[in-house]
């Protein structure tokens, strides 16, 4: 027998929930209506139909009371549901029949008063038990029309005064409530198709609010809360966790040289690598950006930690093939262990971060582990950052020179201006310790502007033949109001803007090329020149060098410590030097230190060199000395 008229599950366990809890109400009135029907009828018909039927039917309806009592808080599977609708519909079929044949028999064996009660009775039961029993469906209509037939029967069979008044009555009232029930099933119907609806969507936005849609990796919020939960489980246990920040090295250039929907395919491919790696008690995240994370948790020792890290590094490094374009991306990790004293998931992703900013520091494509060595950095860091918040730039930062000097007759080219800083509370603050944090709290350009002035202020003085060389941040380079701000400020100094050299770095131009590449256009047209500093050591293709207006190359002391020994550093260095004469630009050797390195790169054709060898930076006060001595002192090297 069909159950319901519906194959819907959402609603077959809707109407079960609601069957489930009226089950048992509806089971204690029908008994209590045969106890009373027993009573009413005991002196008129004999003991058997009076009371022995009506007590198997109080007993199995007692037993079926149990039954759904004790199930009222289940969850039945879907089979189990079907099962019990079937049931209790055939169960309702047989009670109605039970019903017909009985009432009929009665009401050949009563008086007036059991006519009027039997009548009153089983229309009772009709019109009230199918309306709180409709969601069984057709079995429901089917024990209506058993109850009305015996009620209709009824009347007919007892000389009543207008019985097809009386029955045409009945189905008025009948056919409300058939009409009642049929709109009340379908709003039921639609209240479950909207809620079922309802609870899909708030499934589907928590899915979204707690996973990265492009990789399908948990994105940060789910991170940060699941590190959370596994920071107070192990705070009352054994168990050790550990989180790490993996940050892609070259993600930058990918997106600059392909655009963002090759960029989007490799973060995808990565993501794929790292859901691929199986360890166990591993859970990867993509936190925003090129930047993924891991959760490790597990009784582990540091060298899991450590496997873990170097694995990841190798899965992400191996080549890749996006959109028919051959690649490599390498990644770097921080990352940090829960000590069991009192951290926040945001502490260990603080400490995991900055252990990423060391790894990047100190030579990519590696881990570094958040240490008390690091620790102690890091208070360090968060010092110089309060006390450069509270400096007075203009008494606390000065700026040094550091000659650049012709190799073949020791004449200076010019003066690289170098920020130095003087902290009345830390004294003598590294200068890319201090411009890293300058940077990250938004005050470079204003140390920028502040070492311009100053600069030009000594410049001043120099002869006109020697210029200034001055260093720009990756933030100044990609903020136009900075270049027209400093070539407004080079065109009232008076000076010639040919003396003026801007450098610039190879971040400068991964963080915004196209932008870069402009305001650099307008430096050269405000009659400027521009150095790359540090060539060698970053990611910038050579299609960038060339497609920039550059006039000097610098090349980054590295690969000068070692010259005159590794032939790798000699081979970059000559390729270099190549380049520039290709190219016709200037050339620039950082870092000599020695005659001997100075000799060696003299022996390969460089013609411009700075280092100790010639000079420390100095103070503004003692370039005129440095460069009288330098004319009166015959060239050692010519």
């Amino acid at each position: 027998m069909p159950v319901l008229n519906t194959t819907s599950p959402e609603i077959l366990r809707a109407r079960y929930r609601s069957l489930s809890g009226e089950i048992p109400i509806l089971i204690f009135t029908a008994l209590s209506a045969t106890a009373m029907q027993v009573i009413a009828l005991m002196g008129e018909v004999d003991w058997t139909a009076s009371v022995g039927l009506p007590a198997i039917r109080i007993l199995l309806g007692a037993l079926i009371f149990l039954y759904w009592f004790r199930r009222r808080h289940d969850q039945p599977s879907m089979a189990q549901i079907r099962w019990r609708l079937r049931a209790s519909s055939v169960l309702l079929v047989l009670a109605g029949i039970v019903t017909l044949l009985r009432t009929l028999y009665l009401f050949h064996h009563t008086g007036t008063f059991g006519h009027y009660f039997l009548i009153i009775d089983t229309l009772l039961y009709g019109l009230c038990f199918v309306f709180i029993l409709s969601k069984l469906g057709i079995a429901t209509y089917i024990y209506n029309f058993l109850l009305l037939a015996a009620t209709i029967s009824c009347i007919f069979l007892e000389p009543l005064e207008h019985p097809y008044v009386l029955t045409a009555l009945i189905l008025v009232f009948e056919i409300g409530v058939l009409l009642a029930i049929r709109t009340s099933n379908h709003v039921f119907d639609q209240w479950v198709h909207a809620t079922y609806a309802t609870h899909a969507l708030s499934a589907e936005n928590q899915r979204l609010a707690h996973q990265d849609t492009l990789t399908c990796l948990p994105n940060r919020r789910q991170f940060f809360t699941h590190v959370e939960q596994r920071l107070a489980h192990a705070a009352q246990a054994t168990e050790r966790v550990a989180v790490g920040i993996v940050d892609l090295d070259n993600f930058k250039p990918v997106n600059d040289a392909y655009g963002h929907h090759v960029g989007d395919l490799v973060l995808v491919e990565i993501g794929l690598r790292l859901s691929r790696l199986r360890v166990a008690d591993v859970q990867f995240y993509r936190l925003g950006g090129d930047e993924f994370a891991f959760q490790l948790t597990a009784d582990m020792q540091q060298a899991m930690l450590t496997q873990l890290g170097k694995e990841v590094v190798h899965v992400i490094a191996q080549p890749m093939q996006v959109d028919g374009i051959p690649m490599t991306i390498k990644a770097s990790i921080g990352a940090c262990e829960y000590s069991n004293s009192g951290e926040t998931a945001q502490d260990l992703y603080e400490h995991a971060d900055f252990a990423l900013y060391h790894a990047k520091r100190t030579g990519r494509g590696s881990m570094e582990i958040y240490s008390q060595q690091l620790e102690q950095a890091r208070l360090h860091l968060s010092k110089i950052d309060q006390a450069l918040r509270a400096a007075d730039l203009e008494a606390e930062l000065f700026p040094v020179f550091q000659p650049i000097v012709y190799v073949h007759n020791g004449e200076t080219s010019s003066f690289e201006s170098l920020a130095r800083w003087n902290s009345p509370s830390l004294g003598i603050v590294a200068p890319d310790v201090f411009i890293s944090a300058a940077e990250s709290l938004g005050m470079v350009s204003e140390i920028t502007r502040l070492m311009f002035k100053r600069a030009m202020v000594t410049m001043a003085d120099w002869p006109a033949h020697i210029r200034l060389s001055f260093n720009l941040s990756a933030y100044d380079v990609t903020n136009k109001g900075v270049i027209e701000e400093l070539i407004g400020m080079m065109a009232a100094s008076g000076l010639q803007p040919a003396r003026f050299i801007f450098e610039i770095t190879e971040t400068a131009l991964l963080q915004d090329f196209a932008t870069a590449r402009d305001n650099i256009s307008l430096l050269r047209q405000a009659g400027a020149r521009v150095a790359l500093d540090d060539f060698g050591t970053g990611y910038s293709s050579l299609s960038h060098v060339q497609n920039l207006p550059l006039d000097k190359l610098k090349i980054d002391r590295s690969f000068i410590r070692d010259i005159e020994t590794n032939t790798i550093s000699q081979t970059i260095v000559r390729s270099i030097l190549a380049l520039c004469q290709g190219m016709q630009i200037e050339c620039v050797a950082e870092g000599a230190e020695t005659e001997s390195q100075v000799r060696f790169l003299q022996a390969l054709g460089c013609q411009l060199i700075q280092g100790y060898f010639y000079s420390r930076p100095m103070a503004q006060e003692h370039i005129e000395s440095y460069l009288a001595a330098r004319t009166l002192t015959p060239d050692t090297l010519g």
